[in-house]
């Protein structure tokens, strides 16, 4: 408790990441791996990874990023392109095994095919680690994750009925299909990566998973499936395979500017441009320090996620405030967030369209910025420490006395009310709890602009046994604005003379939003 209350008294990120020890080498086996490109259309390609599997004209990687008209390219070490077919389909198993195409010149000769996999079973809580091209990235890495727990472990048993339902529509992965299940998320390129033990033995393939709002449920293909799959008598994609449109969560897609194609045969040209489901970043640069290290994978929607996540609740609840009580349509089709995760600790944070995520090191949080000022602030801190002996509601008694306290000296203000409406706490499978509070301020306060202003303070609150973090928001909303749509009504689909006024309130939901979808990948 009194790490805690000295996190969020002071507004300091203290973190206590004991790392494991290692033994994994991804330089034993760094030269099985390739990157594999399916064209789409003539703009873009799907990006997975494969491992070269017994012999270096042979690749497995995923069946749902494949094409039925598409080209398959293979790209060994980084720089020799080299075209291939589908030799066997393992449909049940989300499992494609390829082969060159014949009238090539061979791999290069430094390629190491990989030949056995680990017949042992993965124990929970253990460290296991893939290697991948990252949205398509031109250089490799590595993802560590651990092992998580579902009894029986099945697709069936992992996720809920209305996933089950889009699985069943597909055809693929069987959901009577033995997986194993993630602690963590495999990045969007990751796909068919092979996935190691810390003895760097071969224990699966990886698969992705489903979207969860901002977070995803990520599992792996056991290796053992590579038996079947090499005997398997399926020569050619599943019918019905163009309608496949439920979105794997390790699917990406990169986009080759105009006039340029892979050097089939040649070396990597370099020009590829990342398009990683939506979001755009050539470097796909993370934002690191003090142990977490935020990588963007994706930018979604807010109907998207919303269709998807398992507490849109708080969300909903404030859509309707706007609309009935407040007397304000807002622009939702417009609203997007790029997502980012932490690859360390896995935590996931939405961050408005158009925003950065940064460290600032004044505050010893990670902060959001807006491109117009900084009226609504966004912070996230986080600890992984023991957490297994902590009464949950007893903490959220604690924070909230220590927001109250903190947030009334930083403005001048007397204390803050909770508002009851919003605030909530659930726990969900795996221990997971989250706590989502609103505070408004006892006072109004002047801003420069000579408005008053209704301060809110909204704070997400996860914790594991292993772990916690913590969003706050603050947001402030302006009283003359709120009477005028009160009086007049607010259009921000039609903003007219009010577009102003619609770009602040969209804004405001906008960071409400983001701060409730914090979460742990799951």
């Amino acid at each position: 408790m009194t790490k805690f209350q000295s996190l969020l008294i002071g507004f300091s990120l203290l973190l206590a990441v004991h790392a494991s020890a290692q033994n994994f080498d991804p330089m034993k086996v760094k030269n099985s791996l390739v990157k594999v490109l399916v064209t789409v259309d003539t703009r873009s390609s799907n990006a997975l990874t494969g491992f070269v599997w017994k012999s270096p004209e042979q690749i497995v990687t995923s069946l749902h990023g494949m094409s039925r008209t598409g080209d398959i390219r293979i790209l060994y070490e980084g720089q020799a392109w080299r075209k291939a077919r589908i030799k066997r389909v393992l449909q049940k198993a989300d499992l494609v095994l390829l082969e060159l195409l014949p009238g090539q010149a061979a791999p290069p000769a430094g390629v190491t095919p990989l030949s056995s996999y680990s017949p042992e079973k993965v124990p929970f809580g253990s460290s296991i680690y893939a290697l991948g091209f990252n949205g398509g990235a031109i250089g490799s890495s590595s993802r560590q994750l651990k092992k998580g727990f579902v009894d029986p472990e099945t697709l069936a048993n992992l996720i809920p009925k209305k996933d089950k339902d889009a699985l069943a529509r597909i055809g693929f992965p069987a959901l009577d299909l033995n997986i194993l299940y993630l602690e963590g998320s495999l990045l969007p390129g990751f796909s068919g990566a092979p996935v190691f033990d810390n003895r760097s033995r071969l224990v699966g393939i990886g698969d992705g998973g489903l979207e969860k709002g901002a977070s995803n449920v990520s599992w792996i293909i056991p290796a053992h499936y590579l038996t079947e799959l090499e005997t398997s008598s399926s020569t050619s994609l599943p019918a019905g395979f163009e309608n496949l449109v439920q979105l794997f969560s390790a699917a990406a897609k990169i986009e080759l500017p105009a006039g340029t194609t892979a050097n089939v045969g040649g070396t990597n040209t370099g020009t590829e441009k990342m398009l990683d489901n939506g979001f755009f970043n050539n470097e796909s640069e993370s934002i690191e320090a003090l142990g977490f290290a935020f990588y963007p994978i994706k930018t979604r929607s807010l109907s998207e996620m919303m269709d998807s996540s398992d507490d849109p609740e708080n969300i909903e609840i404030l859509s309707d405030e706007f609309a009935v009580d407040l007397n304000i349509q807002l622009d939702y089709d417009n609203m997007y967030f790029d997502i980012y995760e932490d690859i360390n600790n896995g935590v996931v944070l939405a961050v408005p369209e158009g925003q950065r995520l940064y460290y600032n090191p004044a505050e010893e949080a990670f902060q959001v910025s807006g491109a117009n000022g900084s009226d609504m602030q966004v912070y996230f801190y986080g600890v992984q420490d023991d957490f297994s002996s902590v009464n949950f509601e007893e903490l959220l008694l604690l924070m909230g006395e220590t927001i109250n306290q903190n947030f009334a000296a930083r403005y001048g203000m007397s204390g803050f009310t909770v508002d009851q409406e919003y605030s909530v706490w659930n726990e969900f499978e795996g221990g997971r709890k989250v706590a989502w509070i609103l505070s408004l301020g006892n006072e109004y306060l002047m801003g420069q602009d000579g408005l008053q202003y209704g301060l809110y303070v909204y704070t997400t609150l996860l914790l594991t046994e292993e772990k916690t973090f913590i969003a706050i928001a603050t947001i402030p909303v302006p009283v003359e604005m709120l009477a005028l749509a009160l009086t007049t009504g607010l259009d921000c689909n039609n903003p007219g003379i009010y577009a102003e006024y619609c770009t602040y309130f969209n804004k405001v939901f906008q960071t409400f939003a983001a701060t409730h979808l914090t979460n742990f990948a799951y």
